[in-house]
């Protein structure tokens, strides 16, 4: 499924990189936003401490960050889509304003199509409080302009996934 993903995700513009463990996946990150303003969407607790030091915006500059942060709760090998749950504003916008957003999934979450996703989708909806969801495919693009394409218009024109596939 990993290979999958990766040949559909490559095919819309992604940029993909594969880890043996959240650690180097970690360590690539702190690499890459060196210096850099940073906005993360909710990250899990372990994630999110193995990336103190770097330079988080607040929720209130959001749009100064260079950099977008967020956790994929499942990947779809046929198109190569990440499946983010963003139910905090503050979230939504960490992968929308920067100009590079940065993907971290965990391999073991990564599905065949949409279908397969059924039972995730179904308790992300009911979980408690408000629940949004967003399936993302390759950088933002638009043709809307006579049909010219153009990426990085309505979010980042960078986008990278980076697949942990060990512990």
């Amino acid at each position: 499924m990993v290979e999958q993903f990766t040949t559909a995700a490559e095919a819309v513009g992604a940029e993909v990189k594969r880890f043996p463990t959240m650690n180097e996946a970690v360590n690539a990150i702190r690499t890459r936003a060196a210096g850099r303003a940073v906005a993360a969407s909710a990250l899990p607790p372990p994630v999110r401490s193995a990336l103190d030091g770097l330079d988080f915006v607040p929720a209130d500059a959001l749009h100064t960050a260079e950099i977008g942060l967020s956790f994929a709760q499942a990947g779809i090998a046929r198109t190569g889509s990440l499946l983010l749950a963003l139910s905090d504003p503050a979230g939504r916008s960490a992968t929308a304003l920067p100009p590079v957003h940065l993907v971290i999934l965990d391999a073991a979450t990564i599905v065949a199509d949409l279908s397969a996703l059924g039972t995730t989708l179904g308790a992300l909806l009911s979980s408690p409080g408000s629940a949004y969801l967003s399936l993302i495919t390759g950088p933002s693009r638009t043709a809307d302009i006579e049909r010219v394409l153009t990426i990085g218009v309505h979010g980042p024109k960078e986008l990278q996934v980076l697949i942990v596939e060990g512990n």
